[in-house]
């Protein structure tokens, strides 16, 4: 949908958004007012209303908590764009109560394959934002150009936040988009929003906020805080939701982020150089600390590029990649059965190409994301002669690996050759590439890529928990490696059949599948994120029986942990970073729905 609405169906969703907005901010009706210009200017004459099938969409402008509205606010908000939804600038018309206002606009990513415009920038002066909030309408019905103004610096309409969020600035009027809208955009892979009355899952994002994440103190933090990206979970989960408080905490968890951002005239390189993060205690060679798809989500919902250019996200793609603290993974596929690899490692390197190129159009960025892909595959699906020699076959599906090299117990020049035992995959690091090729698939289509996630998702769902489906009664049976113990969380109410494995494997034996060192306890922390892949099996998946198999285990995951219990759960902080950066929950109601 792109909210093509006329007659008597425009009147009723303008009153649902009216609703929504009271709903969703502050739980009681306020009246939507206009946007005034300052008193001195001339009232412009309404315009027409817009024709059949033009494109519209709704945003409110709200005032932070925290700040007395003024009369004069200077507004900047960022819209991004389904594609080939708007190819031409002037096309955007920006209106409230029927008035047409003056605006800064400016292009600021494109859908490189078609060359369609993905997101703007949008700026507002003048905004008399005393009396509530505001309602305003954006379509694709043409402006008077002449009337454009110039862009003022973002940050001249933001504020400091307090001591605990190092003093880093915020807008001082948030512009909240519509739910609905947002999910045709393809900002993010598809995915279905919250109801208007909150569902389970937002109650438990919201609990997790408001309970332990959101407080967090930036600067008494440590780095692995902001390892898997907490900008991108906040942004994402005010994308589904809409609520305000997390787009906040999103702004400022990426301004302070990108205050630690090396950007000198040092150029990516192995030791780390431009591009790397440098927080106190990390590496800056470290590449898994190098996220910049907050920076991709801040310009198109908040049209804020103030601490980058595209040089500086350059520059981070090509460092995340080069790093002394992780294996790379551009690079051929393996030519020795103990390679050095993490699915985590080249996730997360992949997702900061892949951010990177959307943002950017960067060739040279997205030959490394295919390379990378590329690399992925054949770990996935090629049969090594190691791996028909000692009957590592057929391939699981999983990126099969040395664990011992994995966890740092030997070197890729001395662990054994030929070890059953040390060949296995983590699940929930899995995630982390799942959510690259998943992403990749939305914005690239490569033809790969569906049955390589096919594959991966089948693979933790049949070697990565302590159960198996029993596709007879529909319920899930421990396996005997596993019995007469639970090492899942307390709070996990479907523990016996959600328990995951902190390493899973199609052929290592039951005792290794069950030593302490695979199977750890409360690795079920991490079955929120998992959701992800094996959402996105199902959706690739043509067996009936297979994706009946895929939605038990999901169903039950997202049950047994979804819930007040598990919300209270706070360590490490990290956790609500890699629970929902892949958005994962909400792409499964969306799968599902398919």
């Amino acid at each position: 949908m792109n909210m093509r609405i006329v007659g008597l169906w425009l009147a009723l969703q303008l009153l649902a958004l009216h609703v929504l907005a009271a709903d969703k901010l502050t739980g009681t009706m306020v009246p939507v007012m206009d946007l005034i210009l300052d008193e001195e200017a001339e009232p412009d004459p309404p315009v027409d209303p817009p024709p059949p099938e033009a494109f519209q969409t709704i945003v409110i402008l709200v005032a932070d908590e925290s700040v007395s509205p003024r009369s004069n606010e200077l507004v900047t908000f960022g819209l991004p764009f389904a594609e080939n939804e708007l190819t031409d600038l002037a096309q955007i018309q920006v209106s409230s109560d029927g008035f047409e206002l003056p605006i800064c606009i400016e292009q600021t990513m494109t859908w490189w394959g078609s060359n369609s415009i993905r997101a703007v920038k949008i700026q507002l002066r003048n905004v008399d934002m005393r009396v509530g909030n505001k309602e305003i309408l954006i379509t694709d019905t043409g402006r008077d150009t002449g009337r454009d103004l110039s862009c003022l610096p973002v940050t001249n309409g933001w504020k400091a936040a307090g001591s605990t969020k190092s003093n880093e600035l915020h807008p001082r009027i948030f512009a909240l988009h519509d739910m609905e809208y947002l999910a045709t955009t393809r900002l993010i892979p598809p995915y279905q929003p919250a109801p208007e009355t909150p569902d389970a899952f937002e109650n438990y994002v919201v609990k997790q906020v408001t309970d332990w994440s959101g407080a967090l103190n930036y600067d008494a933090s440590r780095h692995a805080n902001w390892l898997f990206d907490r900008s991108t979970a906040y942004f994402k989960n005010y994308m589904t939701t809409g609520r305000v408080d997390l787009l906040k905490e999103a702004v400022l968890s990426k301004q302070y982020y990108f205050q630690f951002v090396r950007n000198d005239n040092v150029d990516p390189r192995p030791q780390g150089g431009s591009g790397c993060w440098t927080k106190p205690t990390t590496a800056c060679a470290d590449g898994k600390y190098i996220a910049p798809q907050q920076a991709k989500l801040a310009l198109a919902l908040v049209g804020d590029d103030s601490q980058w250019d595209h040089e500086l996200l350059i520059k981070m793609a090509q460092q995340a990649d080069l790093g002394w603290n992780q294996y790379g993974c551009s690079r051929p596929a393996p030519t020795d059965q103990n390679f050095g690899f993490t699915e985590r490692g080249c996730g997360l390197v992949g997702l900061a190409q892949l951010s990177v190129y959307e943002v950017t159009g960067d060739s040279g960025v997205l030959a490394t994301m295919n390379e990378i892909i590329d690399y992925l595959k054949a770990i996935q699906q090629t049969e090594f002669s190691w791996d028909t020699n000692n009957g590592w076959t057929p391939k699981s599906g999983a990126f099969t690996h040395d664990i011992e090299v994995h966890e740092g117990h030997e070197s890729v020049s001395s662990a054994p050759e030929n070890y059953t035992d040390g060949q296995g995959f983590s699940p929930w690091m899995s995630e982390n590439s799942a959510d690259f090729l998943w992403q990749a698939y939305w914005v690239t289509g490569d033809t790969d890529l569906p049955e390589m996630l096919r594959r991966l998702g089948n693979a933790i769902d049949l070697y990565a928990f302590t159960s198996v489906y029993n596709a007879s009664n529909g319920k899930h049976d421990t396996l005997d490696i596993f019995s007469g113990d639970n090492r899942a969380s307390d709070c996990n109410t479907e523990s016996a059949d959600t328990e995951l494995l902190y390493f899973g494997s199609a052929y290592a034996s039951g005792n290794q599948r069950a030593s302490h060192g695979w199977w750890r306890g409360a690795t079920d922390q991490h079955n929120i994120e998992v959701v992800l892949p094996l959402a996105a099996a199902y959706y690739f998946e043509t067996n009936n029986a297979n994706k009946t198999r895929l939605s038990a285990r999901i169903n039950k995951m997202i049950d047994g942990m979804v819930n007040d219990e598990c919300a209270e759960v706070s360590g490490p902080w990290r956790l609500f970073n890699w629970q929902h950066r892949s958005n994962s929950v909400r792409t499964w109601f969306w799968v599902e729905d398919q």
